[in-house]
């Protein structure tokens, strides 16, 4: 089992640390002005918030074991047959996937007879890449 986590883009985590300054801000303000009693249903979605925009940056990884590319990525998961796989090219396509960067690979699998794709952007390309084609020719 090779396991690679997802690089992130300094602009993402950027992002990131600024929402999370800005909600505990406001829950900073709930609690010194007494509220946070008052108003117990904000207070769990702020924190509930946090909670979730950091959620990908732990989770998001890419796991090659058992003949299977595995995406995990919040709470989705994509099990993909490394044999299925028909290429891995770069790509700085933006759009919604499991990546946390622009700098991406597309994968290109078979599945139920058509060409699907699925963006990653492990930290490591390389690596990721010749783990991928190590693990198909031991197919």
């Amino acid at each position: 089992m090779q396991k690679f986590h997802t690089k992130i883009d300094w602009w993402i985590l950027g992002f990131l640390i600024a929402m999370t300054g800005l909600l505990i801000q406001l829950l900073y303000t709930m609690y010194a002005k007494g509220t946070m009693v008052e108003y117990p249903e904000h207070t769990a979605v702020y924190i509930l918030t946090i909670a979730v925009i950091w959620w990908p940056v732990f989770n998001t990884r890419y796991i090659i074991e058992n003949e299977a590319l595995i995406i995990h990525s919040l709470f989705l998961k994509w099990h993909i047959p490394l044999a299925n796989i028909q290429n891995i090219s770069k790509t700085n396509n933006s759009i919604s996937s499991p990546a946390l960067s622009l700098d991406r690979l597309k994968i290109e699998y078979m599945k139920d007879g058509k060409i699907k794709q699925v963006l990653v952007s492990p930290r490591d390309q390389q690596a990721f890449r010749q783990a991928v084609e190590v693990a198909r020719t031991q197919i």
